[in-house]
């Protein structure tokens, strides 16, 4: 990995918090994948604190291969999901750890560089002389997603189709507030990544708007009942207020249980049609809090 005939992408459009733009350098083959995307380990580079640090690219399958403007939804819903965390630690965190004797931990997104591609790795004759490039997983010209690696035990707390793992409360508290202080005009819910000493740091999350603006993950109405109806309201829950108009109705909602992410082409014609239509039968859209 590092050398010249590795994965390699030209500076990224937008900056990183430290307001630096990197590129990445990375290894050939994925070390991951999902339903629409590969993970490859790779090396920034850049004039930033975060030169020469780890860091993960994610390059989309070529049936969901992307050009700059179709990442932007995915980059603002991880925009999104980071800006309802900061308020949420602010607001919430103070009040939940009121009787608790250690604080609970915070909420982090981390927010992807999005880069085009300036080089792929090439095919070697004899295993040493570079002929062909391999497009086969890599496509130059194509943007990615680079991020932090992220070292610990990777954790997935919940859905956007359903599932939860009931074990990390606040977490499940967290996708219900969303819902609730957004007065149910958005719901940050996916959330998966590791939990530091201090935090927990997320990344690819899904974003359910009533306007089905944050990209494939978007399930708009149809989505936030799905959550809705497969979440048990825990103490945090109850201490933050929030209520569940589709589980305390005990309403059955086929969900999509499963700890994979849900895709909008994946909904029935029907899902499709009421998430259009913004059209839900458990809730009303009130005015928010916060958005």
């Amino acid at each position: 990995m590092g050398s010249s005939y590795s994965h390699e992408t030209y500076y990224s459009r937008n900056h990183d918090r430290d307001g630096t733009t990197y590129k990445a350098t990375y290894e050939s083959q994925p070390f991951n994948q999902g339903t629409s995307r590969y993970a490859f380990k790779g090396i920034l580079d850049g004039k930033g604190p975060r030169k020469g640090d780890a860091c993960v690219t994610k390059v989309f399958k070529k049936e969901f291969a992307k050009n700059f403007d179709q990442w932007v939804p995915d980059l603002a819903a991880s925009e999104k999901a980071l800006k309802f965390a900061q308020k949420f630690n602010l607001d919430c965190i103070p009040i939940l750890s009121k009787t608790k004797k250690e604080k609970y931990k915070q909420i982090d997104f981390l927010i992807p560089l999005i880069a085009k591609m300036y080089d792929v790795s090439h095919y070697k004759l004899f295993g040493f002389i570079p002929i062909n490039r391999d497009e086969s997983l890599v496509r130059l010209e194509e943007y990615v997603a680079i991020e932090p690696f992220l070292e610990g035990q990777y954790k997935k707390f919940n859905s956007n189709g359903g599932y939860e793992d009931a074990i990390h409360d606040l977490m499940l508290a967290f996708s219900h507030w969303t819902w609730s202080i957004s007065g149910h005009k958005f719901m940050v819910c996916d959330l998966q990544g590791i939990e530091t000493k201090r935090k927990y740091v997320l990344t690819d999350p899904a974003v359910h708007s009533l306007e089905e603006i944050y990209g494939m993950t978007d399930l708009g109405v149809v989505g936030m009942e799905m959550v809705l109806a497969n979440h048990n309201c825990n103490g945090l829950c109850r201490k933050l207020g929030l209520e569940n108009p589709v589980a305390d109705e005990g309403v059955l909602i086929p969900t999509r249980n499963t700890r994979s992410t849900t895709y909008s082409f994946q909904l029935s014609k029907e899902e499709k049609l009421r998430a259009l239509k913004r059209q839900n039968r458990y809730f009303e859209i009130l005015p928010a809090i916060f958005e």
